[in-house]
């Protein structure tokens, strides 16, 4: 934890010692997201390797599929988001700055890192005449926090290094490394420069302030769970990393013993064997190995074993209930329903309770973050002088479950509704069809011509006979 700018003075080394945990775990994470196990899991690895002429590995990617899983429930299905009357000018803004960033598919990358980091950054910038929102990746943040408060934050740090050759005078090329450093103040932003010497910072080659125009941070980082005495969120890796490497130690185990069944060893009377042109040695020319035995002592055969199989099966379906009960997951969050299980859109949300329970506690995090950021953007572009854009005080975000809808279902709920007097057409309407404005009115005004004037003006369309008690259905 740091709570003051002291690890950026001269002489400091980088990055900062009580950074270290949590960059190498956004490091073990990013090789378990993209694939990497064996250099997450080298020691296992090495163990089941031993002895053999080539590593045996099967990679389980449950961690991108897990991360995946939780992103798209929680943005798969774009949420709708205004912030005035159609047509008004705080919705002009708003819609400007949605389609100008696409921000949705920013905020799914954030996403992706909320979970397998436990932390993901936006970063609102002006460039080119328009405000910039983009993500940031955790691994280069350095949040500065009040020493009595955590929860306080006192200044934004993004440093990240990279690498420059340049021509000595002795015309040799010396390859640099530099630190590249963004301190976020409210209101202002300090950039610097340092050279990186052995491990350590340089004095700042360079070193500018710039006024942002907008009294707050422009960095709004979006937490997973997190806790009064942390800074940063819990990952979602690390109490499946356990469970995620016996996995895979498993299924090899099981792999090489199939293996071995489908090239067995055998036994038998040395007649078989050959004589081996190079090295005058008898050699067994099939497959597996050959073990030579007296004729009159034992009649050819199989060299065969008990591979406890059926024990391994059953570690795996016990490890496997694990990992989605860690992981608040399950089985029909990846499309393994049994028949039966889920014949209804209501029937599929019990079965996903803890996945979208999970999804939820993310969406209370990123709903004010995202309202921030739109709201940092209109603000930031006033500042800026840029004409027709007004503050995005009233947003609101109206989320989706992420779930594929079940039509007859959602139709059979608003009809009933609709009938007890429970709710308007306007709003069954809306929620069955997302309709908005004159659209809405027109389908609205459609539907009541239609029951004014009865069902048998509608030739191309077989219909039961009209009944006066079902003018009020949907």
């Amino acid at each position: 934890m740091l709570t003051n700018l002291d690890f950026l003075k001269p002489g400091s080394a980088w990055p900062p010692p009580t950074e270290f945990k949590r960059l190498e775990l956004y490091s073990t994470n990013k090789q378990l997201f993209e694939g990497d196990h064996a250099s997450v899991f080298s020691d296992w690895l090495k163990l089941i390797s031993e002895g053999q002429r080539e590593p045996y590995l099967i990679v389980l990617n449950w961690p991108k599929r897990q991360t995946l899983l939780f992103a798209d429930l929680l943005l798969g299905e774009a949420p709708r988001i205004t912030a005035g009357p159609v047509g008004s000018d705080e919705q002009k803004t708003l819609e400007r700055i949605l389609v100008n960033n696409r921000l949705l598919n920013t905020a799914y990358e954030v996403a992706i890192d909320v979970d397998r980091y436990g932390t993901g950054l936006f970063k609102v910038r002006f460039d080119n005449g328009r405000a910039v929102i983009e993500g940031q990746q955790p691994a280069v943040w350095f949040p500065v926090v009040a020493p009595n408060n955590v929860k306080d934050v006192q200044a934004h740090v993004l440093a990240w290094t990279y690498e420059e050759n340049t021509m000595e005078s002795t015309g040799l090329v010396e390859t640099k490394t530099y630190l590249q450093v963004e301190v976020h103040f409210k209101g202002r932003i300090e950039s610097r420069k340092y050279l990186i010497i052995n491990g350590s910072l340089s004095e700042p080659i360079e070193q500018n302030e710039i006024s942002t125009g907008v009294n707050e941070f422009l960095i709004v980082p979006v937490n997973n769970v997190v806790t009064t005495d942390r800074v940063t969120g819990l990952d979602g890796y690390s109490d499946i990393k356990g469970i995620l490497r016996e996995l895979e130690n498993r299924i090899a185990q099981i792999g090489r013993i199939l293996n071995k069944h489908a090239d067995p060893n055998l036994y038998g009377p040395d007649t078989i064997l050959e004589e081996d042109p190079a090295t005058g040695q008898l050699t067994y020319q099939g497959g597996g190995k050959y073990f030579p035995v007296a004729a009159d002592q034992h009649p050819p055969g199989y060299v065969t074993w008990d591979g406890q199989l059926e024990a391994a099966y059953k570690q795996l379906d016990w490890l496997m209930s694990q990992l989605y009960a860690l992981s608040e997951t399950s089985a029909a969050a990846f499309g393994q329903l049994q028949a039966g299980l889920a014949e209804s859109g209501t029937a599929l949300r019990r079965l996903l309770m803890a996945p979208l329970a999970r999804v939820n506690r993310m969406r209370l995090n990123f709903d004010p973050a995202l309202k921030q950021v739109l709201r940092l953007a209109s603000l930031l572009e006033r500042a800026q002088g840029v004409s027709g854009v007004v503050e995005l005080t009233d947003i609101h975000i109206d989320w989706q479950d992420g779930l594929p809808d079940d039509d007859v279902e959602l139709t059979q709920n608003e009809a009933q509704r609709y009938a007890a007097g429970l709710t308007s057409l306007e709003s069954a309407l809306r929620r069955l069809y997302n309709l908005e404005g004159e659209a809405l009115q027109e389908e609205i005004n459609r539907i009541r011509q239609e029951q004014a004037h009865g069902a048998a003006e509608l030739p191309s369309i077989q219909l039961p006979p009209f009944e006066e008690e079902s003018q009020g259905e949907i």
